[in-house]
């Protein structure tokens, strides 16, 4: 960063010379000195000297709040350049949440590909708060996840609108019991019939955890919970081979390797929906890239 911002923003927060030269990793009076020059260069005094505190004046306070936004630019230029830095080098890193790996991998990349042959992909399998976090800090370009809550930041394009259900086997005798309902696009169940089955449940503290949890509690209900798992791949698979049900999204059905096993059953007395989105910087120079990435998801994600 241009000294002429650094060293005036330090002595200004810092509110004195020593501790600014200290966070500077320069001398005292080498800072003053450069504050002196810098007052005589643009012929105006920037602070007040009361003992060893400098307070900014009016002139100095004006001049801060624009070397503030140089500042910002400057740190807004470095990221840009290091992302077409980053496309120079044919790389695009994509963040998802763990069930749409498979989906991904299998269908999205390759196809993706087929567009743009030198992109290197570099996959990331993180929470949607990780995921969200990793993109704020531009560690990833473009996220793929379900989302209930939005910045103002990013570009969000939605994929498709997804249903909380209750996954049972295709043999499962709640599969019998469902019926068609009005408003509904899936057989439903009552979840006071689902409250003693034996309830696969993602581990305490994840979001379809806590999902799950108040989807139950909203009625009161207790479920038996007798898994308790990391990843919903591994409950589903509970699911498609141990008799056991679990409330997850539809789309993790029909994107899993069990999804011949397993049926949707609607819950609730409204259906129960959350987004899924292409999530990226509003100012990406990926955009190109975004657009093609896009119309490959809402193809392949049923």
């Amino acid at each position: 960063m241009d000294k002429n911002v650094q060293y005036i923003l330090e002595v200004a927060k810092c509110g004195g010379i020593t501790k600014a030269a200290n966070n500077l990793y320069i001398t005292p009076s080498a800072l003053s000195k450069f504050v002196q020059a810098r007052e005589e260069e643009l012929n105006v005094q920037l602070f007040h000297r009361i003992g060893k505190r400098f307070v900014l004046t009016a002139a100095g306070e004006y001049y801060v709040d624009r070397c503030k936004e140089i500042e910002t630019i400057q740190k807004e230029i470095t990221i840009q350049m290091e992302r077409f830095s980053s496309m120079s080098h044919g790389m695009i890193r994509i963040g998802v949440q763990p069930s749409f790996s498979d989906l991904v991998l299998k269908d999205i990349i390759p196809k993706f590909q087929e567009s743009f042959p030198a992109v290197k992909i570099i996959l990331q399998e993180y929470s949607t708060g990780e995921l969200m976090e990793l993109l704020k800090k531009q560690q990833v370009d473009v996220v793929l996840a379900t989302i209930d809550q939005k910045d103002a930041d990013l570009e969000y394009r939605p994929v498709k609108m997804c249903e909380f259900v209750m996954a049972v086997g295709k043999n499962h005798h709640l599969a019998t019991l469902a019926v068609a309902k009005e408003g509904f696009q899936y057989p439903w169940v009552d979840l006071k019939a689902c409250e003693k089955e034996e309830n696969v449940m993602l581990l305490p503290g994840s979001p379809f955890r806590q999902h799950a949890d108040e989807i139950y509690g909203h009625y009161h209900l207790k479920p038996n919970v007798v898994y308790q798992i990391s990843g919903t791949r591994t409950g589903l698979s509970c699911v498609a081979y141990h008799e056991a049900i679990m409330i997850t999204l539809d789309h993790m059905i029909f994107n899993n390797p069990f999804s011949k096993e397993i049926v949707p059953l609607s819950i609730g007395d409204t259906p129960i929906q959350i987004e899924i989105d292409l999530i990226y910087m509003k100012d990406t120079v990926l955009k190109t890239e975004m657009e093609k990435l896009y119309e490959i998801i809402c193809e392949a994600i049923r």
